[in-house]
């Protein structure tokens, strides 16, 4: 098992779980404060000693998308003590962030350091540091301007604790270079990108937006008024025809109050348009999955009738036989048409064949017990079919066999994967398979040696009180 990054902080810290994982979502919101800041970041912990040393190591790094990184090695693992790092041992024991006057000539190219405590329930649990260089910033002037603001309320909201927020929305974070809008205490726009230009001009978005709130372009609600009320990270999605703007709003909070608010925003027009087309292709099979799962269905209709006008047993039950491999199969296809996608949960499918197959087949007098266990997880439509089969034909094969002159039985049904195989083991408590079932030739036996040698798999049939089937087949064929 992959460990996690608050795990490994523990490993190297005496933090607590609880404060291990503040900093764990810390790094999965981090992005924003590496663009705005053209910083590369670097998380530091204080680390267990028995030296009594103050000493700090390097649990994560991220590097900016809106600059050159000082940092192409990995820093994760380097550790530093307070000569070393001396702005790092102060923002941590002084809680309060500290910033460089001048750069420091580091191999001739100048860097600027800031370290920023990160707060958790009144307690320093770490230190960020930005670090970068004023040559590499790729567009100085106003943009810069706004950007490094921007870093600096974001920088002091993890001062203070408010930052990362708690209970935010999933997904991936929109990029500064994305688009970015500025909004005062007010909640109006104060500054623009272009890029964030550009998105709303495509929302039909054309007069000056400055000074204006988001909510009065016309374009909708947004979710720029309850993420300010309530010092809360929310998304929203702005809509016009077939264009699509997704936006993330930040509160900029400082003395748990909203001052601001940074809007982050992405054109995801083309993502949409790709979304909707998926989504009628899923319609699309599921609709066929729907057709054929009827087809069958039909078939086995025309057959049952068919079997009625017959007068031989064993024509009947070759035909009954029949059936049930053909209802097997359209549990499938039912089970597809249910869910996007061409995979199925078997665990379904199993609990729907064994109540098909024991409908048709058990006498109204007699009492079947028969539950399934466990589960093999999802699997393609191709390697779901054939276990299908293979089940309906292990329990008609129990039910017809396992209890003569019996009026109760009990049939288990046991499913695993297990080092990439999918495992189904069918057991009853009746007399057991006698010896040389397969020699003489059950048409059922063979059927499922053949479904199960064309998987790649193995079968096997013994007695264990009753007769116990285990199949196994690779999961990944």
């Amino acid at each position: 098992m992959v460990a996690t990054l608050a795990d490994r902080i523990r490993l190297v810290s005496d933090l607590s779980r609880e404060e291990a994982e503040h900093l764990r979502v810390l790094c999965q919101s981090w992005q924003v404060l590496a663009d705005l800041s053209f910083s590369d970041l670097l998380l530091y912990v204080a680390t267990s000693s028995t030296s009594g040393d103050e000493t700090f190591q390097v649990c994560a790094q991220l590097r900016p998308f809106t600059s050159q990184t000082l940092y192409p090695q990995d820093m994760v693992g380097t550790r530093v003590t307070q000569p070393e790092q001396p702005i790092v041992e102060r923002a941590f024991r002084e809680g309060r962030i500290w910033a460089q006057e001048d750069p420091v000539l580091v191999d001739g190219v100048p860097i600027r350091m800031d370290a920023v405590p990160v707060r958790f329930h009144d307690k320093i649990v770490g230190v960020v540091t930005k670090e970068g260089s004023p040559a590499t910033s790729r567009r100085p002037g106003r943009l810069e301007q706004v950007y490094l603001t921007a870093a600096e309320r974001v920088s002091a909201m993890i001062c203070d604790g408010a930052f990362p927020f708690r209970n935010a929305p999933p997904g991936d974070w929109p990029r500064i270079g994305d688009g970015l809008l500025v909004l005062d205490d007010a909640g109006r726009i104060s500054w623009a990108s272009p890029n964030a230009l550009s998105s709303l001009r495509q929302l039909d978005v054309k007069h000056n937006i400055l000074g204006r709130m988001l909510d009065e372009l016309g374009l909708g609600e947004t979710p720029v008024v309850p993420a300010m009320a309530e010092c809360r990270l929310l998304d929203g999605e702005l809509s016009r025809g077939d264009s699509h703007v997704i936006l993330r709003v930040v509160p900029l909070i400082s003395h748990q109050k909203s001052v601001g608010c940074l809007i982050l925003s992405r054109d995801v027009s083309e993502i949409r348009q790709k979304e909707r087309v998926i989504s009628v292709k899923d319609a699309t099979i599921r609709e066929i999955h729907h057709r054929v799962k009827n087809n069958l269905q039909t078939i086995a209709s025309l057959l049952r009738l068919q079997a009625r006008r017959l007068r031989t047993d064993e024509a009947k039950g070759a035909l009954q036989e029949s059936v049930l491999r053909i209802g097997a199969i359209a549990l499938v296809h039912e089970t597809l048409s249910e869910d996007p996608g061409d995979v199925v949960e078997f665990a379904d499918v199993a609990r729907r064949i064994g109540y098909m197959v024991a409908e048709g087949l058990v006498a109204p007098d007699v009492d079947i017990d028969l539950t399934v266990n466990g589960e093999t997880g999802r699997l393609t439509a191709d390697l779901a079919t054939p276990l299908a089969v293979t089940l309906a034909e292990l329990l008609q094969n129990a039910i017809e066999h396992a209890f003569p002159g019996r009026r109760s039985g009990c049939i288990t049904i046991d499913l695993a994967r297990e080092n990439g195989d999918v495992v189904i083991v069918v057991r009853d408590d009746g007399i057991g398979i006698r010896e040389g079932a397969f020699e003489g030739g059950r048409l059922g036996l063979q059927i499922v040696n053949t479904l199960i040698a064309e998987m790649g798999g193995g079968f096997t049939i013994g007695r264990d009180g009753g007769t116990c089937a285990e199949v196994r087949v690779p999961a990944d064929r």
